[in-house]
């Protein structure tokens, strides 16, 4: 008699007796094939064949020696077994639906077929996984075994060494037999199989078996991906689970998988789920989730796989049976206070599910309401976890709650706040899903009214209506009401005796009176608390109640219509004011160097401006600085693409990989530049025309640069129709009627910019410019002339050369025209526009570029500009060529003429005798300076060009020397007689013509305006006009940077007027102009230098900020050398003004890149922050430095020195401030190698006095925590730090006591003054320092 039981554990032992010598090792094939065959023949005719000895003897040697099986043949023997295994069971239910049969003799033969599969499955397996794991080995042995045939020892295992983890993999058609055998099994588990065993233990040993198999297959990875056998092997379970009370064995599998097997989490999910719904597995579900509420996660590293395969376990069963979750969310509910932050979070997740599932709901009860809120309540509780992965998923789970088709209005404005306080959130992960978050909960938004925007204009001003209409109504409810009390009083008036009647109609008249005043005190109420409502956006207050006020059905039916109405344009105007509160923010946010934030934010801003939410304009215009960021790598975009094969990455990981840029582009192009399916072709391009228009609206200089260079890109790539430019054209060219003044600017603008990219737009209709932008619409909208100069510089550049060409990348040809070309003449006319407006003079500058650009002899043009325009101030010019260097007057804003104390009274004869238009003298300095650097710019351009011909002509040249040697050719090449023969020699004669012929000599213009650029600097508050006195000292600044010895002899003056100058324009303008000096003349500036650091601490915010910016870009560009005032710039870290604050932070950071820069800096910052009059408190110094060091942090070598020089600084000081200081910079050294200790350790006699000083001492306590940490793992050092430390008591002891014995010296010698002569006192003071 067979036992399943006895036999399986002999297996199992490995005590398992066969029979029978017959073996699959060692023979082919053929036998083998021919053996297997036989055994299909007798289990296939009857499936009791099994029984019989030498068969079954047979079958277990194909178990035992299945490693050693051909792989064909293994399938064939696995497809014999369950062929048997079928005839067995229709055998058996057979037996079991005929009378007279006994289904138990079919026991015996159902245990041999369960043996038989649990030994030849679990080994095939078995072998497949080891073979996995030795991958590399079991490949070795093929190669040595390539030549043998596949029925070797070792075929299975070397098949599956090569790359397969199961043995599906290796055997063709095993997989499909194990799901027909599961078939067969699920066919059994149907019947009663009490009838065919007569114990219960022997029946569930042969159900075990098949329960075993399916939990060992299913820790295989590989099984569960395939859905139709996982759905099996879960059909199979449940069944066991159903019939078979397979309660706790299914409860303890499930179990187990959890704590052990991390693939296995969501298909037990699936498992409990199916057996929930379909197998009455309500007790299954229970047990599971209370065995889950039983457990204690922890945040060991070892103890990660438990609570990440149950949290995702728990957020997937919530997603697939939330209400068989929510049945035990009492003691789930104890996982929100896990250690484990993985539970914390899954907790959040499946309480947003259930959120879900309970306002999907068709009652929504009392309880459901009830048990919503609280779950609400948990989720804002939630955002102050303490770890940010649980904060995200916060931010995740509100994400797809608010998504839903439940808008739950009233806990979203609680949701909205809680979100925007997370966008500051410390972590980026956090404030990346904030923003998501924030996105969802705005494209979601429950005010569908009015096309669901949310402009607050009209939303205000509905609001208003409405409210206006209800006090209305209010005023009249309570005119009615006053009206019925007064008849019914009346009427009780007539009932009273005529002697009483004459007070009762007294009374009523006074009842009247109140009820009259109490219906306006009523109204007005209501109006205020309309007002508070909307002030305080989403108030408490109660508005009348209409129903019961005596209005007509109707009347009170649109009274109770219009409350509904009010209170949802309060929610609205709520919800706007939270949105205007978070884009400041995010506005910082498009600043972040996490490009995952920068887009979401980027996201947020498109979807404000979709729902026209007033100032998210605001942000787009700020995205448009996006455009500069470097654009996506090529290793980024193929990062990008293999995760996108392998379908592992997420949409924000795709996101991030396209590159800022690109989400920049596509975003404008979703605002502004994608066609509407509503609108026709003409229709869509007006919208176009529109929106590019409007971009131009309210832009500063820097938006609109950012501006040009993204249409720019946009033209490049074909994204901008022809059909847009001709359109903007006609917005530009328009005549017929007039035209808002900032549509043609928009218009001219834009076309400015795609002209960029496009040549041809210029070209193609220069009588448009000349007729529209230099004509008479120019001339009275000089921004319009402005902006047409700046698109007719265009016609002065070729095509750029590619970098594998000839020339630089850089490099332009340069295209330029005769100078009676209509354009200068319009252009002429421009420059002498006499109407006064401030616009002028941007205007003029462009014109003045154009001219340089474009004509053949610009300077011919522009001098007789300047002679026009000095006849206006002709007497003033020959009156101030008596240069008077000893007067000067920088008082610009004293406007009474009065002159500095100590200086003589300049009076000009031509000024007495004809006073001079200020606006005039002021056109004249501002042309003769803007000429003066066009001139620069135009030797630079020639020099350029020479030295490119010389480039190019250099290859013929030396083809040519040969035959000129030899035949002594005269012809000497024209270019060399003009420039010279080499690159040096040009730059010479360039540099000769800057110096001796722009400033000086009879045939300079510009030298007779010197002296008066002079006089009217050195007379600032003589010239009381704020603009002439700006555009003077900017002239003088171009002045200098075109001659070396004008500028030697002027720079005292520049310098005066960047000290003294009252006005916070002409300091920002010189500062930026000592910045061009120091590159034009560097000798000059190099003992000035201390000059360019004193205006960072200007009390002007511009001019401070213009100072920093051009140190920094001196500085990063090694325009200047530091010597030693960096400290001034690192003053700036602590600046009240946040944007100097960020601009010095990002000085440091740049500085940071260079070779030691700050390293090699920072004794003098400690010293100029730390000693004398300009050094900063202990507060300040503490985070500048703390800021500085971390630049230094990694450089081990560094840091070994800066100990050395800090420890030197204790030697050379006594001042109490510096010591704390030098400590404090001590204590911000991580120590991380042992020479760094020891440095330390060996200066210590250098401040061991300095121990007395309390924080001092804190500090060498706080260095030696930070060592003993380092060197926890070094016992050398720790045996250092060790003696460190007590040394430092030591010092620290005899420091205190030595500053105790001076004190008592010093107290003992005052009170001896008293009582005993000075000698004693002194020798008593002696004696006591001593001690």
């Amino acid at each position: 008699m067979f036992n399943l039981h006895e036999q399986l554990l002999k297996l199992q032992e490995g005590e398992l007796e066969i029979h029978n010598n017959f073996t699959f090792e060692g023979i082919d094939s053929t036998a083998a094939k021919r053996t297997i065959n036989g055994l299909t023949d007798k289990l296939v005719v009857n499936g009791e064949n099994i029984n019989d000895a030498p068969t079954f003897d047979t079958l277990m040697c194909f178990a035992r020696d299945l490693a050693s099986i051909d792989p064909k043949l293994v399938a064939r023997g696995l497809d014999m077994l369950v062929a048997g295994f079928e005839s067995e069971i229709k055998q058996v239910s057979v037996a079991m639906n005929t009378a007279g049969h006994d289904p138990t003799r079919y026991a015996e033969a159902l245990d041999r077929y369960a043996f038989l599969f649990q030994w030849t499955i679990e080994r095939g397996e078995s072998a497949a996984s080891k073979s996995h794991s030795s991958a590399a080995a079991a490949s070795a042995a093929q190669i040595k075994s390539r030549k043998r045939r596949a029925n070797t020892a070792a075929s299975i295992i070397v098949a599956a060494g090569g790359g397969g983890s199961t043995i599906a993999e290796i055997v063709s058609g095993w997989k499909s037999k194990l799901l027909d055998l599961y078939v067969l099994v699920q066919q059994a588990l149907e019947m009663p199989l009490g009838r065919i065993w007569n114990s219960v233990p022997e029946r569930d040993t042969f159900i075990g078996v098949f329960t075993r198999l399916a939990h060992k297959i299913m820790e295989n990875p590989a099984y569960t991906k395939d859905s139709d056998f996982q759905t099996v092997m879960f059909r199979t379970l449940c069944l066991w689970f159903e019939n078979y009370n397979g309660l706790y064995g299914l409860v303890t599998m499930i179990t187990q998988n959890l704590q052990h097997y991390e693939h296995q989490s969501e298909s037990m999910a699936g498992l409990v789920q199916l057996a929930y719904e379909r197998y009455d597995g309500t007790q299954l579900s229970d047990e599971v989730l209370r065995a889950i509420a039983g457990k204690a996660f922890s945040s060991a590293q070892h103890d990660k796989t438990g609570p990440k395969s149950t949290a995702r376990f728990l957020v997937k069963f919530a997603q697939l049976a939330p209400k068989a979750l929510l049945r035990q969310m009492g003691l789930l509910i104890k996982h929100l206070d896990s250690e484990a932050h993985i539970m914390r979070s899954a907790m959040v997740d499946v309480i947003g599910h259930l959120v879900l599932y309970l306002a999907s709901q068709e009652e929504q009860t009392d309880m459901i309401k009830n048990q919503i809120n609280e779950y609400f309540d948990i989720i804002e509780q939630r955002f102050q976890d303490a770890h940010f992965l649980v904060r995200a998923k916060v931010m995740q789970v509100c994400q797809f709650v608010c998504s839903g088709p439940a808008k739950f209005p009233k806990r979203r404005p609680k949701l909205v706040t809680l979100i925007i306080g997370r966008l500051e959130d410390k972590a980026s992960n956090v404030r990346r899903h904030a923003i998501r978050a924030l996105t969802m909960l705005l494209e979601t938004h429950p005010f569908s009214l009015d096309g669901a925007e949310l402009g607050m204009d009209k939303l205000e001003t509905r609001l208003e209506s409405i409210t206006a209409e209800l006090a209305q109504m209010a005023k009249g409810a309570e005119a009615a009401h006053a009206k019925a009390v007064e008849e019914e009083e009346e009427e009780d008036a007539s009932m009273v005796s005529s002697v009483g009647a004459e007070a009762a109609v007294t009374e009523a008249a006074k009842q009247l009176v109140l009820d009259e005043h109490e219906a306006k005190d009523d109204a007005d109420d209501a109006a205020t608390e309309i007002a508070d409502s909307v002030k305080t956006a989403g108030g408490d207050g109660q508005a009348p109640d209409f129903a019961s006020a005596g209005l007509s059905p109707e009347m009170a039916s649109k009274a109770i219509r219009l409350q509904f109405q009010q209170r949802y344009y309060r929610d609205a105007l709520y919800f706007v004011y939270q949105l205007q509160e978070a884009q400041r923010p995010l506005l910082q946010l498009l600043g972040s160097t996490n490009k995952s934030e920068v887009m979401e934010a980027m996201d947020f801003f498109v979807v404000a401006v979709r729902f026209r939410v007033d100032g998210a304009q605001e942000g787009i215009r700020r995205m448009s600085h996006l455009i500069w960021t470097p654009p996506t790598t090529t290793a980024a975009a193929s990062s990008s693409s293999a995760a996108a094969a392998s379908g592992a990455a997420g949409d924000g990981a795709l996101e991030e990989a396209r590159g800022v840029r690109t989400k920049l582009l596509d975003s404008y192009m979703q605002l502004y530049l994608t066609p509407s399916e509503r609108l026709s072709a003409a229709e869509n391009t007006s919208r176009i025309t529109r929106n590019l228009i409007s971009l131009t609206f309210g832009a500063t200089l820097a938006e609109l640069t950012s501006l040009e260079e993204l249409v720019r890109i946009l033209m490049s790539e074909g994204l901008i129709g022809e059909s847009v430019v001709n359109k903007l054209r006609s917005v530009y060219g328009y005549t017929k009627q007039p035209l808002p003044p900032a549509q043609r600017r928009g218009a001219i603008i834009i076309l400015g910019m795609l002209a960029q990219a496009n040549r041809a737009i210029v070209t193609d209709d220069i009588d448009l410019y000349l007729r529209i932008g230099l004509g008479k619409y120019g001339h009275e909208d000089l921004a319009v002339a402005k902006y047409t100069c700046m698109i007719l510089q265009c016609l002065g550049a070729g095509k750029r050369k590619n970098i594998a060409g000839a020339r630089d990348a850089s490099e332009e040809e340069i295209r330029r025209l005769p100078m009676n070309n209509p354009i200068f003449e319009g252009l002429r006319r421009i420059l002498e526009e006499p109407r006064r407006d401030p616009e002028w003079f941007p205007a003029a500058e462009q014109a003045l570029n154009t001219i340089f650009a474009l004509g053949d002899k610009p300077e011919a043009l522009a001098l007789r500009v300047v002679k026009d325009m000095a006849r206006l101030v002709q007497d003033l010019v020959a009156s101030s060529v008596a240069d008077d260097d000893s007067r000067m007057d920088v008082d610009d804003d004293d406007n009474n003429g009065a002159t500095t104390p100590g200086h003589s009274e300049p009076a000009p004869a031509a000024l007495e005798r004809r006073p001079v238009d200020p606006w005039d003298l002021t056109r004249l300095v501002f042309v003769v300076g803007h000429i003066a650097i066009k001139e620069i710019v135009l030797l630079e351009s020639i020099e350029a060009e020479l030295k490119r011909r010389k480039s190019d002509d250099e290859p013929k040249r030396k083809r040519r020397a040969a035959p000129k040697a030899s035949g002594g050719d005269d012809d000497d090449d024209e270019l060399n007689q003009i420039a010279g023969t080499t690159e040096d020699e040009i730059g010479d004669i360039i540099s000769a013509i800057r110096e001796r012929e722009l400033l000086a000599g009879d045939r300079s213009v510009l030298a007779l305006f010197g002296p008066l650029l002079v006089h009217v600097c050195q007379n600032l508050g003589t010239f009381g006009d704020r603009l002439l006195t700006v555009h003077a000292t900017a002239a003088l600044a171009k002045f200098m940077c075109v001659s070396s010895a004008f500028c030697e002899k002027q720079l005292p003056l520049l310098l005066a007027l960047l000290q003294r100058a009252k006005s916070p324009v002409i300091r920002a303008n010189i500062a930026i102009a000592v910045g061009d000096i120091t590159v034009c003349f560097s000798n000059l500036m190099g003992e000035n230098v201390q000059y360019l650091y004193e205006p960072l601490h200007d009390g002007d915010v511009n001019v401070k900020k213009t100072t920093l910016m051009v140190l920094t870009h001196l500085i990063l560009n090694g325009m200047v050398k530091v010597k030693g005032q960096l400290g001034e710039m690192a003053k700036c870290l602590e600046d009240k003004d946040p944007s100097v604050a960020d601009m010095a932070r990002l000085f440091f950071t740049e500085l940071a890149t260079k070779d030691n820069a700050v390293y090699n800096n920072l004794p003098d910052i400690i010293s100029s922050l730390s000693v004398g009059a300009g050094a900063v408190n202990e507060t300040s110094f503490a985070r500048i430095m703390k800021f500085l060091f971390d630049f230094i942090k990694d450089k081990e070598r560094q840091l070994e020195n800066v100990v050395d020089k800090l420890c030197q600084r204790f030697r050379n000081t006594t001042d109490p401030r510096q010591c704390r200081d030098i400590a404090y910079c001590l204590a911000l050294l991580p120590y991380k190698s042992d020479r760094s200790i020891r440095r330390l350790v060996d200066a210590l006699p250098g401040y061991q006095q300095k121990l007395a000083e309390d924080a001092v001492y804190k500090y060498f306590v706080d260095i030696v925590a930070k060592m003993r940490t380092q060197s926890a793992q070094r016992h050398e050092a720790a045996v250092v730090v060790d003696d460190f430390e007590a040394k430092l008591r030591e010092a620290r002891a005899k420091a205190i006591g030595e500053d105790s014995a001076e004190e008592a010296a010093a107290a003992s010698a005052a009170n001896g003054g008293d009582n005993e002569n000075e000698d004693d006192a002194q020798m008593d003071a002696d004696e006591d320092e001593d001690l």
